[in-house]
């Protein structure tokens, strides 16, 4: 017979089974320093041992977490709170589903405010302010007492379930915001634990909980309101909105204020070069505060309404296909994240220019002045000129050198300069006009086709210098050369022609950054933004830290499906303007092309390498910090990629059906909406001439 024993000792004795006794113990270190800080005396709690961020450790306790909290926050959803929801109230089964998440979210952010109150303010550290920054030059600020990291880790695991749950939920209209919300918030709160900047990321932490709290018990009042027609419900919404609304406007207005301006001000006093890491998390913690400040003014125009009688609305949709009700019409609605509007572009643009103002601070402090830029000019240039005319027997004389932040930084800047004043310029000077002459499209058209023109252009550009420069590396094969003797250094040392290559790849990428400012506002801006971004930083991050071989064949991989694609809405641009057939066959044909060469270089060769990054570079060194965030990054490009191939084959089965392939983009909000209002209006028009 097997004794009987509780569950909690039988999920110890797999995790032991599996190998991971030392993330058991680990966890009930963290579990039992948060318990004495909840529930023990003072000197229990400083008696706490204290310990230093561990990947190593730290990471499978995460994940420990986010699965604990998914089965939790899935387990009692769908068990318990669903079940009974629709029993006492008889709602829709959509009804059900918001009215169930709002209370976990209630139990969430109100059970992470209760840990917080508990473990932060017990902190040594945790006032005055300037006790944040004192001695982080001097180092020591990354070690944190087990009550502290187990409320860090629970945070980021919190959130890390969030994103896996945003992927189940039925697809909202504002999905990408949310999972883009989420995933913003892991990264904050990761590097401010990695780097040392927990003190103020604690404080943070603690500040944006409590008023989702109200917030969400206001939106489960409104629900039972709905099902019951109580008036009482109605009332006690309307109340704790107005409590959601003083809440907000002390923690994250006031408070959270105080603590940007100190980070900003008492921060730098403190620590005069913050490095990469710290501006990053000045940059995220002053789009947090941008946002905080459009949200209230949301809140401000609900509360106005409510003033006038009108009682609080949630109007989220459960997924794109549920419409709204007709007496839906008129009513307040909850303020929730913005949808690429206004302020993110506010938001994007002046996060873009700190960034290139940096850049530039950096370049202007190059030793020697214009003369070094203009002789590190020549040396890229002509050794890629070189490469390319000569191929790899002339590139045995090229000159070989280790990335340089202040020297690149200037390249960096003069290179976008000059790839942005191509860009618009070929564009706006040549590319429309003689377009606009040939087959006089509209505005709207004729801008999404000069783009298509310039896409085409840059990307076959980059296509062939890729090709003539990446192939000319000693290491480019087999993929073991990427990696053998990383681990003693040296594989941040590159040849001339591949610094040029690499410099202009992420140049290019960062003029597409600004450009999407002066764009037509498009469905995707958020899309666009994150694609671009993200593109900048995993380029950076595997120049800087020595994964520069596997960083070329990337960029190298991701260029030639690109051209076929654009080349293809040349095309049906042109069929659209002229209606000449060839030119809808010729765009069927090349759209064939495209996802055959999308699958062979997105799918197929970029597979594998994301294989050899995450396992047969594990056989040559231990992965750190950089090392993970390449990986990691590298695996978020290969799911974008399949994603986009499930798009791909849902229009190629249109082509097969005899559909043309269909750029479906507007080119921005406001024509999408004027054209689907014409198409009401034409449908009405009819209507009355049938009758």
């Amino acid at each position: 017979q097997v004794p009987s024993r509780d569950l909690g000792a039988a999920v110890v004795d797999v995790m032991a089974t599996l190998g991971l006794e030392s993330t058991v113990a680990e966890v009930r270190l963290l579990l039992d320093g948060l318990a004495k800080s909840i529930v023990g005396s003072s000197d229990a709690v400083q008696a706490l041992s204290s310990s230093a961020p561990d990947l190593a450790r730290d990471i499978p306790v995460c994940a420990v977490f986010s699965i604990v909290f998914f089965a939790v926050n899935w387990g009692l959803r769908l068990v318990l709170v669903e079940p009974l929801v629709a029993s006492l109230f008889g709602m829709k089964p959509a009804k059900v589903r918001k009215f169930a998440q709002s209370v976990m979210e209630a139990l969430f952010y109100g059970g992470f405010t209760a840990i917080g109150v508990f473990v932060v303010p017990s902190q040594p550290w945790v006032w005055p302010s300037d006790k944040w920054w004192n001695g982080f030059s001097a180092g020591g600020h990354e070690i944190m007492r087990a009550d502290l990291r187990c409320y860090y880790i629970m945070y980021i695991s919190r959130y890390v379930q969030m994103v896996f749950s945003v992927l189940i939920e039925p697809k909202r209209k504002d999905f990408f915001e949310m999972l883009l919300h989420h995933f913003v918030t892991v990264v904050v709160t990761y590097v401010s634990y990695v780097y040392g900047w927990n003190r103020v990321g604690v404080v943070t932490m603690l500040l944006l909980d409590p008023a989702d709290v109200p917030l969400h018990l206001a939106k489960v009042c409104k629900y039972s309101y709905e099902a019951t027609k109580r008036k009482i419900w109605q009332t006690l919404a309307d109340r704790l909105f107005e409590l959601f609304a003083v809440a907000f406007f002390v923690t994250r207005l006031v408070m959270y204020s105080y603590v940007v301006s100190s980070a900003c001000i008492e921060g730098m006093h403190h620590i005069p070069e913050p490095g990469i890491q710290g501006w990053t998390c000045l940059a995220l913690l002053s789009t947090l505060l941008v946002l905080q400040l459009y949200w209230f003014f949301l809140i401000m125009k609900v509360a106005i309404r409510l003033l006038k009688g009108t009682s609080v609305e949630d109007v989220r949709s459960d997924d794109e296909s549920s419409p709204r009700s007709g007496d839906e019409r008129g009513k307040v609605t909850l303020p929730r994240e913005p949808k690429g509007d206004g302020v993110w572009r506010a938001v994007y643009a002046v996060s873009v220019l700190a960034v290139f103002a940096r850049q530039a601070r950096v370049a202007y402090s190059t030793k020697g002045g214009v003369e070094s830029i203009v002789t590190e000019l020549q040396v890229l240039l002509g050794g890629l000129t070189t490469v390319i005319v000569g191929g790899s027997q002339a590139a045995a004389k090229l000159t070989y050198s280790a990335p340089d932040i202040p020297r690149d930084s200037a390249v960096f800047v003069v290179f976008t300069v000059v790839l942005f004043t191509l860009n618009w310029g070929m564009r706006l000077l040549l590319v429309e006009p003689f377009v606009r002459s040939v087959l006089r499209l509209r505005r709207a058209q004729l801008a999404k086709y000069a783009q298509s023109v310039m896409e085409a252009v840059v990307y076959g550009g980059f296509m062939l210098i890729g090709l003539r420069v990446v192939p000319s590396q000693e290491w480019v094969w087999p993929s073991a050369k990427w990696w053998i003797g990383f681990s003693d250094g040296g594989h941040e040392v590159m040849r001339s022609d591949l610094r040029c290559y690499y410099i202009l790849y992420i140049s290019r990428y960062f003029q597409a950054v600004l450009s999407v400012l002066l764009e037509a506002k498009r469905k995707d801006f958020v899309e666009m933004i994150v694609h671009h971004v993200v593109t900048v930083v995993v380029i950076y991050i595997s120049y800087v830290y020595g994964w520069n071989r596997v960083g070329v064949v990337v960029m190298v991989l991701l260029d030639p499906a690109d051209v076929p694609l654009h080349l293809a809405k040349l095309c049906k641009y042109t069929f659209e303007a002229t209606k000449r057939q060839a030119w809808q066959f010729v765009a069927d044909r090349l759209f064939e092309f495209f996802a055959f060469v999308f699958f062979v270089t997105r799918l197929v060769f970029y597979g594998y390498v994301c294989w050899s990054c995450h396992i047969e570079a594990s056989l040559y060194f231990p992965k750190g910090l950089p090392e993970w965030s390449c990986v990691a990054l590298l695996y978020t490009l290969l799911f974008l990629q399949v994603y986009w191939f499930f798009l791909i084959i849902k229009v190629a089965i249109k082509l097969l059906r005899g559909q043309g392939a269909e750029d479906p983009r507007s080119d921005d909000e406001d024509e999408d909406e004027s054209t689907s209002s014409a198409q009401g209006k034409s449908k009405k028009e009819e209507t009355k001439k049938r009758k």
